[in-house]
């Protein structure tokens, strides 16, 4: 009783954080518009965004199904590096986003970045979790 209890609120918490990280990449994408050159020759999170959907959408899959099979897809055939990897590259991008918050003046647009880059720190936090359990 106590293990299915633990078990969906684990994947509630997994939903929820898909929903976040999916929706404000969203917003940002539809909200934030920039041109290819400010994407190459400037230190803007953008592209990162597109991250924000795959995840995203991986964890409201999870959190729906409690299927991790999207994960493992995404790490390949070495699980362990793969999570190491992923937990790297998550707290890596979180971290960025975040700190570029500080950068925007709009505060619509600082509250979408550092939900954002928090939903990353939290996925990464998640990572490492499940890697060391």
């Amino acid at each position: 009783m106590a293990n299915s209890i633990i078990q969906l609120t684990k994947r509630g918490a997994n939903l929820l954080l898909g929903i976040a990280m999916l929706a404000t990449s969203i917003l940002l994408i539809a909200y934030v518009h920039i041109s290819i050159s400010e994407i190459l020759f400037t230190f803007n999170p953008y592209p990162f965004y597109f991250v924000g959907i795959i995840f995203g959408f991986e964890r409201i899959f999870y959190g729906i199904t409690g299927s991790s099979k999207l994960l493992t897809l995404i790490n390949g055939d070495l699980p362990a590096f793969g999570h190491l990897a992923l937990f790297m590259i998550l707290l890596t991008l979180g971290i960025y986003i975040v700190t570029y918050t500080i950068a925007y003046t709009e505060l619509m647009l600082q509250l979408l970045n550092a939900l954002n880059g928090i939903s990353y720190l939290l996925y990464a936090l998640m990572i490492f979790k499940a890697w060391h359990m």
